[in-house]
């Protein structure tokens, strides 16, 4: 038989399958002649029409010998024997799958049976174990190396001695004749298999708790049961007379009527030391809490770190340890049993580990750039955006400050798109003026084009350029550098998304859905250098680019100029500009740096021509300090705004009692100011006044306190005031809430106009 006839003929098995396991379906989630669902919300389902079975719960599904393996824990090789043991209908000489033999040679041997008992002691079932015996004496070996084995359920045929009926199920059984054991009926095989006899037999309506009189004893003399996965893991505790029982059936077959037999009891579970066992006791522990006089579990691990994966306590009492001391060990070791947290695709955190250690944003540059985010530095032409990058991944694969501001070392990638040749001599125009010779930090120029606008998966990775493409070049730089990656730059953006409509949702979210995949498969910042639209505040395109970034640096051409003296004295006059952080990841953002552009030599062309290119440097040959920045956040501006405001319309003279300076001609109540604030702040739009309310007197508490420090108002309960100081770069708003000219305020007030200003 091939492989896709034998896949084929196991999907037929399926739903008969997960019927003999799970019981029936649940009638009203299920679909007839569509789709089975099992449980109270549908974890397992059965698809009829693909054959194929899904457990919701842990998000995995396959076929048959899948769920075998699932519910039975069963290798391939056991998943076939056991439905040839069960009756169902499978050829001899199965086709291999992967290394393991399904079928092979040899003669099955039944090596060991435990006996399952009612309350009075009469046998119910018997559990077999069975493995195959090869030609050359051996027993037969799974592909994980160890013995195959398969068990299966039995029950006694009182007419004839020694003859067992193969399954507990109410069906029709057949065999080839007297003395012969019963195997489920099966059209197909009955004469195939040459058989003779057929007959029904009712099925077994309760199946008992393993050494179920010895634990009802033990429960009447109030000792601890001990539940375990597996007959022969019990009978190791019974033998230093600790009470053990398990469930037929292995995994997830618990039974309703078990929960009675326990009601009372002290629990203790031992699961293995697996996902499967781990699950199975959850189960276990969610039906005997409500019944049991206590349930405490006992994790494997606790008392044995060495316990390999899916080892038991029956393996933990072969390495020669004293199995009675095991009642110390659960005094000391065991926890009550709680409900395990549900498994999070999205790094759930419930409100009471909000404390504990995890991922948290981290800054790659303080207060400018987070790890491992997406960010973007933007500007119009001219505004340095590409010399500003340079700048900045110089600082962090060299780990020096950066503005000022404290930089955490990594490896940079930058991507250089556009003008890739012009970048190489940026970079050696940095070298020259800012490293030593020896530096060699962890940087890869990469000059060529790429395309994140490609779709991924269409891309052959050895000849395109595309995002897959990338990553691959990324990670293999990256596995050469002596520290770990932190900073990609794809400069610019425009160059690096070919054929994408900047202003288009649809087209932007491919964009930025791959700009994510370098950040997440990578595990580094990624920083893309993009244009801004002149007139406009934004990065140029469509908004979600703004929207889904987590830190933006705007870069502008002031009208400030820098003023500096050449060797031979005469005056170098050069245009400030100004970088500002308008998005910073759970930061304060509005804090900037200025800088300018200084222009380097490097050499000579061919044709006696000075080869040169820039560097970004600070105004007046003076490194920034990381508080240089004075200039007023965008909150800020408008806060000092509406002061003025309420000065104008609102102020009046102050009380003596005040002892203010002459020159201090007006003040005006806090409640005044609060009002303006809330009428000119843009962010503040909220249909709920309470808490509107509460954002204003927050944002305006902010700006108090950064305008009380400078020293640029006074305040004395109810009432504020300006003090006359002068305030950096502050813009008097221009529109037609300001079109009248206001009286004087204080002295100086009359000089409002662009640019600094005296208050």
């Amino acid at each position: 038989m091939s492989a896709d006839a034998f896949s084929r003929l196991l999907a037929q098995h399926i739903e008969p399958v997960a019927r003999m396991l799970l019981g029936e379906p649940n009638p009203h989630l299920s679909k007839p002649g569509v789709e089975l669902r099992w449980g109270n919300s549908g974890s397992m389902s059965v698809d009829l029409k693909k054959g194929v079975a899904f457990d919701h719960q842990d998000n995995e599904g396959g076929g048959t010998l899948w769920m075998l393996g699932k519910l039975q824990g069963l290798s391939e090789g056991e998943a076939v024997d056991w439905l040839r043991d069960n009756g169902f209908e499978l050829p001899e000489g199965s086709p291999q799958r992967g290394s393991n033999q399904l079928a092979g040679p040899g003669k099955k041997e039944t090596v060991a049976t435990w006996d399952y008992v009612d309350a009075d002691g009469n046998p119910v079932f018997q559990v077999a174990r069975i493995q195959t015996r090869l030609p050359d004496d051996s027993w037969k070996l799974n592909k994980h190396g160890k013995i195959e084995k398969t068990f299966t359920q039995r029950r006694r045929f009182e007419e004839e001695a020694d003859v067992w009926i193969n399954g507990l199920i109410d069906d029709d059984y057949m065999r080839k004749g007297k003395g012969q054991n019963w195997t489920r009926y099966s059209a197909a095989n009955f004469e195939k298999w040459k058989m003779t006899e057929r007959r029904h037999f009712a099925g077994v309506d309760e199946l008992p708790l393993y050494r179920l009189p010895e634990v009802l004893e033990a429960i009447a003399m109030g000792q601890a049961i001990h539940i375990v996965e597996g007959e022969k893991k019990a009978d190791e505790l019974w033998k230093v007379g600790i009470a053990a029982t398990c469930n037929a059936g292995g995994s997830k077959k618990w039974a309703p009527h078990y929960n009675e037999i326990l009601a009372g009891a002290h629990i203790v579970m031992i699961p293995d030391n697996d996902d499967v066992g781990r699950v199975h006791m959850q189960l276990v522990g969610s039906q005997l809490r409500p019944v049991a006089a206590s349930v405490r579990i006992l994790d494997i691990r606790s008392f044995w770190p060495e316990a390999p994966n899916k080892g038991d306590i029956y393996d933990w009492a072969q390495t020669g340890v004293d199995v009675g001391t095991l009642y110390d060990i659960v005094d000391e070791q065991s926890k009550p049993w709680t409900k395990e947290l549900p498994k999070s695709r999205f790094n759930a955190v419930p409100f009471a580990r909000i404390d504990e250690p995890g991922q948290e944003h981290e800054y790659l540059i303080f207060e400018i750039l987070t790890r491992h985010e997406v960010a973007v530095i933007y500007g119009e032409s001219g505004s340095g955006k590409s010399f500003e990058a340079i700048d900045l991944g110089m600082a962090v694969c060299r780990g020096v400050p950066f503005n000022g501001r404290a930089v955490k070392r990594g490896g940079v990638v930058y991507q250089a798109g556009e003008g890739g040749i012009g970048v190489k001599k940026r970079i050696r125009a940095y070298r020259q003026t800012y490293m030593e010779k020896e530096e060699n930090p962890d940087f890869i120029l990469l000059p060529s084009r790429v395309d994140l606008f490609a779709k991924s998966g269409e891309e052959d990775i050895e000849t395109s350029r595309g995002t897959d493409a990338l990553i691959a070049e990324i990670k293999a730089w990256a596995d050469t550098f002596s520290s770990p990656l932190e900073l990609v730059v794809i400069d610019t953006l425009a160059t690096a998304t070919p054929g994408a409509n900047e202003n288009a949702s649809t087209d932007m979210s491919v964009v930025l859905n791959n700009l994510e995949r370098i950040r997440d498969e990578c595990k580094t910042a990624v920083l893309m250098v993009h244009h801004k639209p002149r007139n406009g505040n934004n990065p140029r395109g469509h908004s979600s680019l703004f929207a889904n970034v987590d830190n933006a640096i705007e870069l502008e051409i002031t009208s400030r100029v820098d003023v500096s003296t050449r060797d031979d004295g005469s005056q170098l006059v050069r245009q400030i500009h100004r970088a500002t952080v308008q998005k910073n990841k759970d930061g304060e953002r509005g804090h900037g740096w200025d800088f300018i552009l200084k222009q380097v030599v490097l050499g000579r062309r061919p044709s006696g021509e000075l080869l040169t290119s820039v560097v970004c440097a600070a105004p007046g040959g003076q490194a920034p300090e990381i508080n240089d920045d004075k200039r007023l956040s965008d909150q800020q501006n408008i806060a000092m705004q509406a002061l003025i405001k309420a000065l104008e319309e609102y102020g009046e003279a102050p009380s003596p009692m005040l002892k203010l300076p002459r020159s201090i001609t007006r003040v005006v109540r806090m409640g005044y100011w609060r009002q303006e604030y809330a009428a000119l702040s843009m962010i503040m739009e909220d249909e709920d006044p309470k808490k509107k309310q509460e954002r204003v007197k927050k944002a305006l508490q902010r700006s108090g306190e950064r305008f009380l420090g400078a020293k640029w108002i006074g305040r004395a309960e109810p009432y504020v005031w300006l003090t006359g100081r002068p305030v950096p770069g502050f813009k008097r708003a221009s529109d037609s809430t300001y079109a009248s000219e206001p009286e004087p305020v204080s002295a100086g007030m009359a000089d409002v106009i662009d640019g600094d200003i005296q208050l």
